[in-house]
């Protein structure tokens, strides 16, 4: 799993993320182009072999950035943007973080100006979703300090999937296999840490400044 220290969004991100619903969720309302025809048909683009693969980390930041765009704007109720709005705020709930706005969250609010701690709550926040974060963020990461005193809160809400969400990793699928005709491997494995990662750093591109 790719070390999440190496996430470096320009203030602490935190989702309160982080969808259409599938069926273990609960039920929400949510908020093409013209095919044009070429005249001369184009050449199917052919994936690179598996020995030529490199790894979906040697991407550059405009791409990873890029497809963390695509991960954020998976359509669906529960999804990133339905609940924090396409531009990072005034989505579908009321009570969705500003996604623009950093030192509103609740995880900067914990940690202050402790960024590898913060790093770590947010990634484990957009990895697992609000439920596995109330539940087991404090056994599974002890040596956190977390403390829902500082939060001013008692829990994330429940429907913030985070990318685990069916829409998400739909989008992360077919990114996966994008990823693989431009000549870069992304395992099944490294799914969620690759949503994880690339969501982060295109919040952090659209941070107000």
């Amino acid at each position: 799993m790719t070390t999440l220290n190496a996430i470096r969004p320009s203030g602490f991100i935190l989702l309160a993320f982080l969808a259409a619903c599938g069926d273990s969720e609960p039920n929400s309302p949510c908020g093409e182009e013209p095919v044009v025809k070429a005249d001369v048909a184009a050449a199917p683009t052919k994936a690179a072999p598996a020995g030529d693969l490199k790894p979906w980390t040697d991407l550059d930041e405009a791409a990873q950035i890029k497809y963390g765009e695509q991960v954020f704007l998976a359509k669906g109720s529960n999804t990133c943007n339905d609940c924090h709005g396409k531009d990072g705020s005034k989505g579908r709930l009321e009570q969705a973080a500003d996604l623009t706005r950093p030192a509103t969250w609740r995880i900067n609010k914990v940690y202050a100006d402790d960024k590898a701690k913060a790093n770590t709550a947010l990634a484990y926040l957009v990895s697992n979703g609000g439920k596995k974060f109330n539940g087991n963020f404090e056994a599974d990461t002890p040596d956190a300090g977390w403390d829902w005193g500082k939060a001013e809160a008692t829990a994330f809400d429940i429907q913030m999937f985070g990318v685990t969400q069916s829409s998400t990793q739909a989008a992360i699928k077919k990114i996966r296999k994008a990823l693989k005709k431009e000549g870069y491997s992304l395992e099944k494995s490294e799914m969620t840490i690759f949503g994880t990662q690339t969501v982060l750093k295109y919040l952090a591109s659209i941070e107000a400044k």
